[in-house]
Formats: structure tokens, sequence, C-alpha cells
């Protein structure tokens, strides 16, 4: 009897293996597709990505799988990945359409927005009502304009968003960043509070909402921001400096060091913290301690005026302190030795060689002052002449030394949407790509950079068809 129960018992055991073994595969990747799509429509982009790449290993034939993938690297920008999972995605099957969609919504988060913005557009004026896919189109579309620096086409479509999805946390983000940008600070506060109040878990919306309520020195409700902020993660290096941001401009310094400290503990190399913390020695007339930090933020962003400016104050206090501490004797004991007068002519040239690095940093935030002056006025004049390439490529060019490169980058990013082949404008970024050791990028722009000096040889016939070619 016994015996029988036995194999009962493993006859039924090898059963619901062999049925758990069929059914696992399809149960596991199901629920990660659920999981992920959630994740998705919250804007977690990065943990979707991590539940669909073990979703990936599991059944990489999947074709939504792939879609979904292709979609979350967009988000993340790694437009690589995107084209890889969008060639799976189709090739196994997923529909056309929604894959043409996918790449148009890639080119036009990329700033490519002649070629996608019309399609993009036929798709929205179908209805009010847009899908699931409409914040995703929306997204794409807003991010281009700000990528490209054209507000003024981004705001209708900010308008037409909010209206269709009144609930969408993202379109409030945008909207906030749209103000932020135009320099209203108390609208962007308020749009940054509605993507709060419905999106009060995601940490980056609470974040954007403390930085500006920093920067119009309400400390006290942005110091409360940035605590919830800190609760979901005490080590968030943006959080710490910006706590530690208000805690200066309250004047309470030891705790906005302490803030300061901490972060550099857990990232070393965070410019904001570093230049933050230069400053505070600065201040307190520690410019020896000041330059530990500011010599890095510098190197780390050689085009950032204020740090330059800070270092330049540091460098000129800690050169005329080497100077004065240079003592030449005076009557009956004025004699030196060859040693001794030796060393007081190195001391000397010390300090007015640091005195000389403070003099080339002073001269540089004065450069970038004149070259701002002169982004402003064609920053007004591309507002009429919106297709101008020459005009963007100066803008992106002056952005990229004396400002920020992300700005300037995306107005150069703007030119090639406008003309794909501008030469100056592939040179500038093959340079900018091949300082930053992104060699893939580098040698597309070199490569546009000779195809275009080919075809201008080809028109002149003094050219030797060399120009353009890289001699490495």
């Amino acid at each position: 009897m016994w015996q029988r129960f036995l194999r009962t018992v493993l006859m039924v055991g090898v059963v619901l293996a062999l049925l758990g073994g069929a059914f696992w595969k399809p149960i596991s990747v199901a629920w990660s597709l659920r999981e992920a799509r959630g994740l998705l429509r919250d804007r977690e982009s990065e943990r979707a990505v991590a539940v669909l790449l073990e979703a990936h290993q599991v059944s990489p034939e999947n074709p939504e799988v792939n879609f979904l993938l292709a979609r979350g690297f967009r988000r993340l920008g790694k437009f690589k990945r995107v084209v890889e999972h969008l060639d799976l995605a189709e090739g196994f099957g997923w529909p056309t359409e929604l894959i043409r969609l996918e790449q148009l919504m890639g080119a036009a988060q990329a700033g490519q927005l002649n070629s996608s913005a019309p399609e993009l557009y036929k798709f929205l004026s179908r209805g009010g009502d847009y899908g699931d896919e409409g914040p995703e189109v929306c997204e794409a579309l807003v991010n281009g304009y700000f990528l490209s620096y054209q507000f003024g086409l981004a705001q209708p479509l900010l308008d037409e968003w909010q209206q269709a999805y009144p609930k969408d946390a993202q379109c409030y983000m945008f909207r906030g960043l749209f103000f932020e940008n135009r320099s209203n600070p108390g609208k962007a506060v308020s749009e940054y509070r509605k993507a709060v109040m419905l999106s009060g878990h995601r940490t980056d919306v609470r974040l954007r909402l403390a930085e500006v309520l920093k920067k119009t020195i309400q400390y006290e409700e942005a110091i409360a921001q940035f605590e919830i902020c800190r609760g979901e993660d005490d080590s968030h290096p943006e959080v710490l400096t910006g706590l530690g941001q208000c805690y200066h401009g309250q004047g309470d310094i030891d705790r906005a060091r302490e803030m300061f400290e901490k972060v550099l503990t857990v990232s070393p190399e965070h410019f904001e913290a570093q230049l933050a913390l230069g400053q505070l020695e600065e201040t307190a007339g520690r410019p020896t301690a000041a330059l530990r930090w500011l010599r890095p933020a510098c190197r780390r962003r050689p085009s950032d005026t204020e740090a330059r400016y800070s270092l330049a104050l540091s460098l000129q206090a800690v050169g005329r302190q080497r100077r004065d501490a240079v003592a030449w004797p005076t009557g009956a004991d004025a004699g030196l030795s060859i040693s001794e007068a030796l060393l007081r002519t190195t001391q000397l040239a010390r300090a007015e060689l640091t005195l000389s690095e403070a003099s080339h940093h002073f001269q540089f935030v004065a450069d970038a002052q004149q070259a701002m002056g002169r982004v402003q006025v064609w920053t007004d004049i591309i507002r009429s002449e919106p297709q101008n390439a020459d005009l963007r490529y100066k803008i992106g060019s002056h952005l990229l030394k004396y400002d920020n490169p992300q700005h300037g980058l995306g107005w150069l990013l703007s030119v090639l949407d406008i003309d794909p082949s501008h030469v100056p404008t592939h040179r500038l970024l093959a340079s900018y790509y091949q300082a930053r050791e992104k060699n893939e990028r580098a040698a597309f722009h070199r490569k546009m950079v000779a195809e275009g000096e080919t075809a201008v040889s080809g028109r002149n016939p003094g050219g030797t068809g060399l120009e353009g070619v890289d001699n490495e």
C-alpha cells in the first residue's frame, strides 16, 4: 500500500514539475511586464529597465519586453540600446506603427525635430485623448524643444498636454522647468507643487521644488522639502548639498560645512559641494584651505565663472600673503648670503606666479561676461530668426566655452537639426566629444567634417581633396 502511495506522490510531483516548467516562463515574463509598465508609467525608468533586463534573460524573443526596453533606454538617453531593442521587437512581430512612433520620439528627444515633429503632431491631432502614448509623445517633443532652446514652441504643447492629461505629474514637472528657464521662479514653484501633489513618491520632482525654493530664498520650506528627500535617501549628494546651501544662506556655517563634508565623503568629486566648501573657506579668510576645493572644482567645470571667480580671489589672497611674507632685511643687516637671496627670490617668484594665475582666471571671468552679453543679444534675435543656423552655432560655441557646456551642446545639436552638414558645428562637436573620450561620437563628427569639406573642395578647383582628413 505504501509503495502505491509513494508512486502516486512521485507521479503527481513529476506532473506538477512539468506543468511548472511549461507555465513558469510565460507567467514570470507576464509579471515582469506588468511591473515594468507600472514603473514606466510612474517615470521610474531605471527600475523599469532593471526589471525588463531580467525578463529579457528569461525570454529574449518576447517582442513587448524588447519594445519596453527600447522605451526605457530612450528615456535614459541610451540611443544605441534603443535601436538594438527596437530592431529585436520588430523582428519578433511587434506592430510596425508602434516601432515607427518610438523611433520618431527618439529623434524628437534628441533634438531632431525637423524630421520627427510633423509626424508626431499628426499622431496627436487624432483627438483629445491620445491613449497611453499621448504623454510619451508630448514629453519627447517638449524634451526636443528644450534641448534645442525653442521654448516658444514648447509652451502651447505644454498647455495641450496639461489639458489632455491634467493628472500627469510629468507635465507639471516640465511646466516648472519651462518657467524656471523663463526666469519666473514663482510660477515654477506653483507647477512643481502640483507635480509633488500628484506624485509625492518621486524624489526628483520634490528635489526640483526644493531647489527653486532655495533659489528664491524660501529657506525654511526648502529645508523641509530637502529633509523629506533625505528621508528617502540619506546620502543623496544633491539633497545634502541643497541643505548645506540653505544653512549657509541662513548663516549657520557649521551645519552647512557638515553637509558639504558629508557629500564629499560619499562623492569626492561632487562639483557643487566642492565649490560651496571652497567658498566657505574663502569667505572665512582661509584662502589656502579654499584652494583644496576650488582647484578640483575648476578642473571639473572650467567654464563655470562662479568657480573661476572664487578661485581667482583665493589665489590672489594666497599670492599676496606669500609676497608679503618675503622679508628683505634693511640697514646694517641688509647683507644676504647667496643661498638666502636665492631662497627669497624663489619665494617671491612663487608668489608672483600665483598672482599671475589669479589674473588669468579674473580675465576669463571678464571675457565670459562680455561673451554672455553677446549671447543675450543673439538669443533675442533668434526668436525672430529661429532657423538661423549660423547664429545658433555662435550661441552654442559661446555657451560651451563660457557658461554651461550642456546648454551649449543643446544649441549645437539644434544647428544640426536645421543644417545636418554644418561643418563648424561638426568640428566643434568632434573636439568636445574627443575631450570627453566619447570616441564613437567624435569619429562620427570628424567624418561629417571630412565629407562637408570634401563637398566644398569638389566645387573649388583649388582644393586638394585632402581638406578635413584627420592626421592622427
